[in-house]
């Protein structure tokens, strides 16, 4: 398992890219926006991403496609879609309902969660992790979580307001249970680039995941991979006129090397239909 869970970590900057642009004004519901995004691993384009993002005053959707890309790609084929829809309470993001599916191999997985608003979630998941493969999630350590992308959301909330991206958000999504710790490094210059449509200052935030539960255990156990590696940087400016900051860099390292995530593309779109107003 362990080339499933290096892609996983390559996804990741994908869904860690996806919920920036989420936190508009109270005042008002801002334009849905597409984001594209290149990813590369050890110099080699690897993955790209397509983010869709759409909020109202008080509901918001984000939807992340991504999918491997290249030589890689064509080796070990594996694309993911995950989106959740909720609402927005001070500031806060809190999901309503998560759905990732995703193929690994030819092999279709799949994860929904729902939220009932009291901090109770139920998951469903396709197919069921093997317990003899997979460390289960205690049921205990479940309720008042939020999914990655809702996690992602309520940090940059506070970001576009000047609170700084200071933060651990408990997350579940389905199969794992850990905790995204944000921390400001303060700002970082941004040179022009062939890769990437933006250029300039942005705020760089420290991500560090954390499995509490969940690991494979052919990993080693109760050390995931997550552990081992050095923190995500992750880096938010603005680029869309009106709208909150977006992850512009993203830099991590993976079984093939460094990992660089460029913004590629950020354009308003026509929305097929809006969320709660």
């Amino acid at each position: 398992m362990r080339m499933f869970t290096t892609w996983r970590s390559i996804g990741k900057a994908a869904l860690l890219g996806g919920a920036a642009l989420l936190t508009a004004s109270q005042a008002g519901a801002a334009e849905p926006v597409r984001l594209g995004y290149a990813i590369y691993a050890g110099g080699f384009h690897v993955l790209d991403a397509s983010i869709v993002l759409d909020v109202g005053r008080e509901g918001y959707m984000v939807e992340v496609n991504a999918q491997t890309q290249g030589i890689l790609g064509t080796f070990f084929p594996w694309q993911t879609l995950a989106r959740s829809d909720g609402r927005m309470n001070a500031g806060e993001a809190e999901p309503r309902t998560h759905k990732q599916t995703g193929t690994w191999r030819g092999k279709d997985r799949a994860v929904d969660l729902y939220y009932d608003g009291s901090g109770s979630v139920l998951a469903e998941v396709r197919p069921p992790d093997d317990p003899a493969e997979r460390e289960p999630v205690p049921p205990e350590m479940v309720p008042g979580t939020t999914d990655p992308l809702s996690a992602v959301l309520s940090v940059a909330g506070a970001v576009a307001v000047g609170r700084g991206c200071s933060e651990t958000v408990p997350v579940f999504d389905g199969r794992r249970r850990y905790d995204l710790t944000f921390k400001e490094m303060g700002s970082r210059n941004l040179p022009p680039s062939k890769y990437s449509v933006f250029s300039g200052a942005a705020v760089q935030c420290q991500v560090t995941s954390k499995v509490l539960a969940g690991n494979w255990k052919k990993d080693g156990g109760a050390v995931s991979n997550d552990e081992k590696r050095k923190p995500v940087a992750l880096m938010l400016a603005p680029v869309v006129e009106g709208m909150p900051p977006v992850p512009v860099r993203l830099e991590g390292e993976s079984r093939f090397g460094e990992v660089i995530m460029h913004l590629t593309s950020a354009e308003p779109i026509v929305s097929s239909g809006a969320v709660a107003q």
